[in-house]
């Protein structure tokens, strides 16, 4: 497949870019009907959100990673941009790796100091903040996170006004210990451990997203960085009335097959879809390399495994360096570090080399999707690629193609918000493309970016952007 080449962006200063070119006018909205991130057609559809987090309610609301359980990365608020500018700095106590949530007027974000801090979505002013606990500093036998303390993404349930997160800590034992808070105070409304019985909490990393789906919040568990010790890819599931009995998944290999992409689980109904990463031994399939569906109890209801598995665990290219996503008529999409894109029915995800279609779509799939309709875009090693997915018509297999990609830029997980992708890169850049070709629309330096797949949030015409252990608020998307 063609790579596009992409035009120079022109800007007006820093955090600034005129989007003439791009044929927008600024204060123009998203339809909140169609849920996707494209401009509306109509001034009708124009008016029936405001631009500002405080006044569209809900649908501004950005509670859990990529916005909803399904992980979108859709921003159903957002006005198609005008001149995009930063707004506020928030210095926090740790780095971020979870991605920045936003529920009514405030910003949460979770620290690797096992720090979580609500900030005003307008000026960045600190309203509360918990210091949950010590992070672990050391005593690991493998690792690129130190201090290693909140990574995963909280979940936050805007109805009840709760918060829940993980933190790491080492001490009286190594222990991963779930938390729910008040979203108002920040006060600790419950907290028990999640670790569950033949896990090593030293082995495992809290990595993926936290996910709420019915009675239950679940917690993804992969490996460290380095692949040591003896982890296994889990999730763990608890009621989120603070007590009861855990309930668990996990891998039947020997070791590894961690569940880590930062996405998590994907939700649809009432089924988790996950992936797995590789695991020994090679030569079995034990659920590593995989897709699976598992249901509330976290019982495995279907299973997708590449015929060629045996090869990915031995060279360790996970299917799971991405988390599923999720397209209309049950289809899903999956892409690991070897770049091979797979089309899936989510109904009967087809056991071993039962995928309905597959095509090589990159250099590597790495860190998260954003999914509008049936155009899927994510970040690769080096690239950000567009993808359109078309459904096959009369019994024949979809099809998958090329929309757009731009190369040499090192993104992070993107999302999409007034019709634009948005990016933080690995390098510190702050990028817009156009979802419709991938013109490159909005250019700006970050701070140095510390952490991997820096993920952005956005809420109305504010985009949400961890520079390492800063926050930073742009308006005018």
């Amino acid at each position: 497949m063609r790579r596009r080449v992409l035009r120079a962006v022109t800007t007006i200063g820093f955090g600034a870019v005129l989007l003439a070119a791009v044929g927008c006018t600024s204060g123009t909205t998203v339809s909140s009907a169609t849920g996707t991130g494209r401009p509306p057609s109509s001034p009708a559809a124009a008016s029936s959100l405001s631009a500002t987090p405080s006044s569209v309610g809900q649908a501004a609301a950005w509670p859990t990673y990529n916005r909803t359980a399904g992980r979108s990365g859709v921003s159903v608020s957002s006005p198609a941009p005008g001149v995009v500018r930063p707004s506020w700095t928030a210095a926090v106590d740790g780095a971020l790796y979870a991605q920045p949530l936003v529920v009514g007027s405030e910003v949460i974000v979770a620290t690797e100091n096992d720090t979580v801090y609500a900030l005003d979505a307008s000026s960045g002013a600190v309203r509360w903040s918990r210091h949950l606990a010590a992070p672990v500093t050391g005593g690991l036998a493998c690792g690129n996170i130190d201090p290693s303390g909140i990574t995963g993404t909280p979940v936050a349930d805007v109805a009840t006004g709760r918060l829940w997160v993980v933190t790491f800590t080492a001490q009286p034992t190594y222990q991963h210990t779930l938390w729910e808070l008040d979203l108002a105070t920040g006060q600790t409304v419950s907290q028990r451990p999640i670790d569950v019985s033949g896990s090593d909490p030293r082995a495992q990393q809290e990595r993926g997203a936290l996910v709420l789906l019915g009675s239950r919040v679940y917690v993804p568990f992969g490996g460290l960085y380095g692949d040591c010790s003896d982890y296994k890819g889990r999730v763990v599931g608890a009621p989120i009335s603070g007590s009861g009995p855990l309930v668990a998944f996990t891998t039947p290999n020997q070791r590894q097959a961690g569940i880590w992409a930062p996405s998590g689980e994907s939700v649809r109904d009432d089924s988790l879809y996950v992936a797995t990463g590789n695991g020994t031994p090679y030569d079995q399939v034990d659920d590593s390399d995989s897709v699976l569906r598992l249901s509330p109890d976290l019982k495995v209801e279907d299973r997708f495994t590449p015929s060629n598995f045996e090869s990915l665990s031995a060279d360790d290219q996970d299917l799971g360096s991405t988390a599923p996503a999720l397209l209309p008529g049950g289809l899903i999409f999956q892409v690991g570090k070897e770049g091979i894109g797979y089309v899936l029915d989510g109904t009967r995800l087809g056991g071993t080399g039962g995928e309905l279609a597959s095509s090589d779509v990159c250099e590597g799939g790495f860190g998260g999707d954003a999914v509008d309709g049936g155009t899927v875009v994510f970040s690769c090693y080096d690239s950000l690629r567009a993808i359109d997915v078309t459904p096959g018509q009369g019994g024949a297999a979809p099809k998958l193609s090329l929309r757009w990609s731009v190369s040499g830029i090192s993104p992070g997980p993107p999302i999409i918000a007034g019709g634009v992708v948005w990016d933080v890169n690995r390098k510190g850049t702050l990028s817009g493309y156009r979802l419709s070709d991938g013109t490159s629309v909005f250019s700006a330096p970050t701070a140095p970016v510390v952490t991997d797949f820096p993920s952005l949030s956005a809420s109305g015409s504010r985009l949400i952007v961890p520079e390492g252990d800063k926050v930073v608020s742009y308006l005018g998307i």
